[in-house]
């Protein structure tokens, strides 16, 4: 019997055909300045030689529309003056000065081992197996037991894709529905998606609401012209308007829900290929700006970006002047940039900035229609958020392939400019940051150098990473380098460094009395969450605003959440939901992830049969303790 379809699908079958392009709900102003950019661009004379780029439309709107506000000092921010964040507040443009080679230093032995003391951390499988049924216990052992297999996971796509060339996929789809995705998954009704969440609410374990639909690059994409490439693109306009109508709904189930999350992924708001385009040139410009660094000082002068960093754009050559752009870039006209300089006034939400981006009729940069695609992104994800904070539901906005992160990452800074002031609005925007690549950490000392200028409060999630295998695949088929960490202790090392920089940053603040940034650890890794754990002991971290929380996927390290949930330490759940078809990719990472790390998924199933057979037999449980409650 053939799933029924996805709402998403169902949308573009009955839209796509007969609907012409149109703006989408609240589609009517161009993009907000911030205060620094407002100011820029007020004093900028003309800038290009010749008509390109965006039309009149998507001009700069007066400054009196601009929100934002000034940028604030860097001590009313919090900062440390210790070596781990000497970085960031050292004066303008020393985060770009640490991005050569080096991240900012560690504290010591952040990421050394844990040491031999008691443990705060101690996972108890009991915890989470009692909340099932012995039903429920089977199916989990089942789905260990697979994922346990590496040959059968690695083979799981080809096998799906079998049954579907003989037309079995009903079968296929039956046996995942009632064993991977009953698992990981919290359905695909409203009644069972927010019953799943209450559940965990119940136990001490928040919930973070994912439509876990994904968007990607079409395997043959090809050029298009003409009416053909306008039909595609309405059709991508009808279907990420579905998207931002099933995040609206994501939203009104999370608020059913009392603190909880909803996750958001940019991908599903606009067309892939649009962002892939408007991303082209980030990598490019970073390269040009730290070979024009030649100093390694973290910054350059108007000669270094006129002949290096400018030419690097897509439409570079069209600047008529180049000393009107770096006086909108100078910010405080000494006549030097840094990264966060460049990023802040470059970026697509200048419209100043757009014809930088325009392609001169080759691969590499934007086509005009994606100006206006991008203000249609921002008008959806604007909506969204805005839904959320009336609801009280806060956001994350997940992070995805590097080849769209760029947008990803300027989309979510977008957001937290708009909403993470304080003041009336009740929600907080995170993004998230991919600890596996070898720049996020860097990345993520830029964004909160960013968050201190333009006054808002920076929030982040970390992860190690989702799409590895693919990554690399991709950088040695084009003949790039590997945007991932060459090892596995690589990442543990990148990850640990970034909590405890952060950590550091949210104690110094909550000593000062100031607003701390925020950070959610989200990781099966009990050596980084004990970690963690143990600094948020000596620093004296007061946990009860929740600057700092925890969070592992639905149905996996359950453990740990139990335990943490029992210790009273914010502790939260990935909840994904939709329908099978939507979440397959999901479910197979989720396998393949398991089955990587396959002597703790043995370890798991060994739990279940245990609990399985004491149930069975009648036996009593002795009873444990959970020394992370004095925390």
């Amino acid at each position: 019997m053939p799933t029924s379809a996805s709402p998403v699908v169902a949308a573009v079958t009955r839209l796509n055909a007969t609907q012409p392009l149109r703006p989408f709900v609240a589609y009517a102003q161009p993009s907000r300045l911030s205060f620094i950019q407002a100011r820029r661009a007020a004093s900028s004379a003309a800038l290009y030689s010749r008509a390109a780029g965006p039309s009149p439309a998507h001009s700069p709107r007066a400054v009196s529309g601009v929100h934002g506000k000034a940028a604030v000092s860097l001590a009313a921010r919090g900062l440390s003056a210790s070596a781990l964040t000497r970085a960031a507040a050292a004066p303008r443009g020393a985060p770009a000065a640490a991005a050569k080679d080096s991240v900012a230093p560690a504290v010591a032995d952040a990421t050394g081992s844990v040491g031999s003391g008691e443990r705060l951390l101690q996972p108890d499988a009991s915890l989470a197996l009692d909340q099932q049924s012995v039903g429920k216990l089977l199916t989990v052992w089942m789905v260990y037991q697979a994922c346990g297999s590496t040959k059968l996971v690695q083979m799981a796509p080809k096998i799906l894709k079998l049954f579907e060339k003989l037309r079995l996929s009903w079968l296929s789809n039956a046996v995942v529905r009632r064993t991977f995705f009953a698992w990981f998954c919290a359905g695909e009704k409203e009644r069972e998606i927010v019953h799943a969440m209450r559940r965990l609410k119940e136990s001490g374990i928040g919930s973070i609401l994912d439509f876990s639909a994904e968007a990607d690059l079409p395997e043959d994409a090809t050029t298009a012209g003409g009416d053909l490439a306008e039909a595609a693109r309405a059709h991508a306009n009808v279907k990420a308007d579905a998207f931002a109508k099933e995040y609206f709904h994501g939203m009104h189930m999370a608020s059913q829900v009392p603190h909880a999350f909803a996750a958001l992924k940019i991908t599903g708001l606009a067309d892939p290929e649009v962002l892939y385009r408007l991303s082209m040139p980030h990598q490019p410009l970073r390269d040009a700006f730290l070979a024009a660094d030649h100093d390694n000082d973290g910054r350059v002068d108007y000669t270094q970006f006129k002949d290096t960093v400018l030419p690097a754009m897509p439409g570079g050559a069209r600047v008529a002047s180049p000393s009107g752009m770096f006086s909108m870039v100078d910010a405080n006209g000494d006549g030097q940039v840094d990264w966060v300089d460049i990023q802040m006034a470059l970026g697509m939400d200048n419209p100043l900035a757009r014809p930088l981006y325009l392609s001169d009729g080759g691969a590499y940069g934007a086509l005009e229609s994606d100006f206006e695609d991008y203000e249609r992104m921002v008008a959806r994800a604007r909506a969204v958020v805005q839904q959320a904070a009336e609801k009280g539901v806060r956001v994350m906005i997940d992070a995805e392939h590097t080849y769209f992160q760029p947008m990803i990452d300027h989309m979510a800074l977008v957001m937290q400019r708009e909403f993470n002031t304080g003041g009336s609005s009740q929600t907080l925007v995170y993004n998230t940051y991919q600890m596996y690549r070898t720049d996020a950490l860097q990345r993520m000392t830029d964004d909160y150098e960013r968050g201190v200028r333009e006054g808002w409060r920076f929030a982040a999630k970390m992860v190690r990473g989702a799409y590895m295998e693919l990554e690399r695949g991709r950088a040695a088929s084009l003949g790039y380098a590997s945007p991932i960490n060459p090892t596995l202790e690589a990442t543990h090392a990148l990850y640990d460094r970034g909590a405890a920089q952060l950590l550091d940053r949210i104690a110094t603040a909550q000593r000062e009395g100031a607003v701390p940034p925020a950070l959610f650890v989200a990781t099966h890794n009990n050596e980084s969450i004990e970690r963690v754990l143990q600094q948020l002991q000596s620093l004296q971290i007061d946990t009860s605003a929740e600057p700092v929380m925890f969070g592992q996927l639905l149905g996996m390290q359950d453990a740990t959440s139990y335990a943490l949930a029992k210790a009273n330490i914010p502790i939260y759940k990935y909840v994904p939901y939709g329908t099978l078809d939507e979440v397959m990719p999901y479910l197979i990472r989720r396998a393949q992830e398991n089955s990587a790390v396959a002597g703790a998924i043995r370890s798991e199933a060994a739990q279940v049969m245990a609990e399985i057979r004491r149930r069975m037999l009648g036996r009593t449980r002795r009873a444990h303790s959970v020394a992370t409650s004095s925390l």
